[in-house]
């Protein structure tokens, strides 16, 4: 099911519902397209572990020690080649 904004807003509950039954429930805002995805509260914290992981991600950019692409073609042939 696709919706413009104004018949989500018009259909809130019972897209959410539907969202919530497994239906795919995606907003058309302009060219953009976003999904609406039920979750569970637990999957928005970030775990120790994570989080050690994104700090250590900060800490090489702030060191200059991660990979740097000029473009996204160019990051898109590095992850080619793996």
């Amino acid at each position: 099911m696709t919706l413009n904004v104004r018949d989500f807003r018009n259909n809130l509950a019972s897209s959410l519902d539907k969202a919530m039954a497994g239906e795919q429930v995606l907003v058309r805002r302009g060219s953009q397209l976003f999904t609406i995805v039920p979750i569970n509260e637990d999957e928005l914290a970030a775990t120790p572990e994570l989080e050690a992981k994104i700090e250590k991600a900060r800490q090489e950019h702030r060191d200059g020690t991660t990979l740097k692409f000029k473009s996204a073609a160019e990051a898109q042939q590095w992850l080619d080649n793996l």
